[in-house]
C-alpha cells in the first residue's frame, strides 16, 4: 500500500489537468408507488433507462419515507421504502441483498435517508425520529451506534434525505415542513454527525416550480455539488469549503418528473461514472485471438479498498499484467515490438498490476482481477488514469486488450 500511495502522489503532482475520460455520473433513486430504480442525467435533464425490482414493496403515503444510496464496492443501489432495506444491481434489477427489515430505533420510525461510506465500509441510515444509525455494511447491515440529530417528527415536519461528503468530511440531512414548504439542509461533520454546525435554506431555480419538501439528498464530493430532490424535480447546488463551514453558490434544476407519470422519487444517490474504452484486442502467433476485454470490476471511488480492474475473454494458460498510466488512453499509440498492437495506455506508465495467471486449458475463457485499493485522499479526486493489459501465452506469443480510462471519484 505504501508503494501505491507514493505512485498516486506522484500522479497527482504531475497531472495539472486531464480530459474527461469516463461516462458521466448520474442520479439514481427508488420511487414511491410503483417502485422502479429510476435514473437521470441531471445536467442534461434527460432520463436514463430504469428497471423494476421484482417484489420490492411500495412506500407508505407519508411524504418522507424512503432512501437511496450508491455502493461503489459492489456497483449496487441500496434502497428503502421506509421499512425494509435492499441492494439492487441497476443493470439487471436483480437483488444483491434481498429486502430485510430496517433497524430503526422504533417500530414506528421509518427510514428517511441512506448513505454508503465506502472508506469506512459503513451504511448510514436516517430515520423519521431524527436518529442517525451507523451500520457495518453487509447483507443485512449490523448496527454500530445511534445518535440523535435533534430533528423530531411532528405533525407537519420530518427529516428527509441523507448525504455524506467523505472527501471533506461533511454530513447533510434535510428537514422539511410539509405544510408550509419550509425546507432546510442541516450540516454536520463526519466525526460528530449529529452535531449540526450549519443550516442552509435551498432556493428554487428561476422558471421552475417551487421546491417542495426534500425526499432525497446526494453528493458529488469530487466536484463539490449537493443534489436535492423533492420527489418531482432535482436540483444541484455547488458549494466550497470555507474553514469549518461551507459556502454555497450556483444552482441548477431539472424539472423532469420521474419516469413513471404521477410517481415520486423517495431517495437520491450519485451513481459513479464508468470507464471509457479505446482500441481493440489483438494477438500474435502463439496466442489465440481472444476478445481480451478490459473493464472496471466496481466503481473508482476514493476510499474503495476493494476497487479492482478486470480482464475477461483472455487466453487460458497465460499470465496477464496491466500497465497503469496518468491521463486518458492515447487515441493513437505507438506499436512497440514484440507487442501485437498499439500501446494506448498513457505514457509513461506509473506502475504495473499483476501478474495474474489464468486457469489452465485452451481457449478464451480466462479471467483476471487486479486489485487497486484507493486511499481516501482528497488530492486524488478528479485524477484520470488509464490501463491496458497484456497476456503472455505459453507458446511465446502475447495478446493485448483494449485500454480503459477512468476518473477517481468521491460520491
Amino acid at each position: 500500500m505504501r508503494t501505491r500511495l507514493h505512485l498516486f502522489a506522484l500522479a497527482a503532482a504531475t497531472l495539472a489537468s486531464a480530459a474527461v475520460a469516463q461516462t458521466p455520473n448520474n442520479l439514481i433513486g427508488i420511487t414511491r408507488s410503483t417502485p422502479i430504480l429510476d435514473q437521470r442525467d441531471h445536467f442534461a435533464c434527460a432520463p436514463i433507462p430504469f428497471c423494476a425490482p421484482v417484489g420490492f414493496p411500495a412506500a407508505p403515503a407519508v411524504p418522507y419515507a424512503g432512501g437511496t444510496a450508491w455502493n461503489p464496492m459492489r456497483n449496487g443501489a441500496i434502497v428503502s421504502n421506509g421499512f425494509v432495506i435492499a441492494e439492487i444491481n441497476p443493470n439487471t434489477c436483480a437483488y444483491i441483498c434481498p429486502p430485510s427489515p430496517a433497524p430503526t430505533v422504533s417500530p414506528n420510525a421509518m427510514v428517511t435517508g441512506l448513505e454508503m461510506l465506502e472508506s469506512q465500509n459503513e451504511l448510514w441510515m436516517l430515520d423519521s425520529f431524527g436518529a442517525l444509525t451507523r451500520m457495518n455494511y453487509g447483507c443485512p447491515s449490523t448496527v454500530i451506534s445511534v445518535c440523535n440529530t435533534g430533528l423530531p417528527l411532528t405533525a407537519t415536519s420530518a427529516t428527509g434525505g441523507l448525504a455524506v461528503d467523505e472527501k471533506n468530511g461533511f454530513v447533510f440531512y434535510g428537514y422539511s415542513d410539509w405544510t408550509t414548504g419550509v425546507t432546510t439542509v442541516h450540516i454536520a461533520r463526519v466525526a460528530n454527525p449529529c452535531l449540526v454546525v450549519q443550516v442552509v435554506t435551498p432556493i428554487a431555480c428561476a422558471a421552475t416550480p417551487p421546491l417542495r419538501g426534500i425526499t432525497g439528498l446526494a453528493v458529488d464530493a469530487g466536484r463539490e455539488i449537493l443534489f436535492l430532490t423533492d420527489g418531482f424535480q432535482t436540483m444541484s447546488w455547488n458549494y466550497a469549503v470555507a474553514g469549518p463551514s461551507l459556502v454555497f453558490g450556483p444552482q441548477s434544476c431539472c424539472p423532469l418528473p420521474p419516469s413513471l407519470p404521477g410517481d415520486q422519487w423517495i431517495g437520491l444517490a450519485v451513481r459513479s461514472g464508468r470507464e471509457t474504452s479505446t482500441g481493440v484486442a489483438c494477438a500474435t502467433a502463439g496466442c489465440p485471438a481472444c476478445p481480451m476485454t478490459h473493464s472496471l470490476r466496481n466503481s473508482p471511488n476514493l476510499g474503495n479498498a476493494v476497487f479492482a480492474l478486470g480482464l475477461d475473454g483472455a487466453p487460458l494458460s497465460s499470465f496477464a499484467v496491466c500497465g497503469l498510466g496518468v491521463g486518458p488512453c492515447l487515441p493513437v499509440g505507438p506499436v512497440v515490438a514484440p507487442f501485437c498492437g498499439p500501446i494506448h495506455v498513457a505514457l509513461p506508465t506509473i506502475t504495473t498490476l499483476g501478474p495474474v495467471f489464468t486457469a489452465a486449458g485452451a481457449g478464451c475463457t480466462g479471467t483476471a482481477t487486479f486489485g487497486l485499493p484507493l486511499p481516501n485522499n482528497p488530492a486524488f479526486a478528479g485524477l484520470v488514469l488509464s490501463s491496458q493489459c497484456v497476456a503472455f501465452c505459453g507458446a511465446g506469443g502475447n495478446s493485448m486488450s483494449n485500454c480503459i480510462s477512468f476518473e477517481l471519484q468521491s460520491n
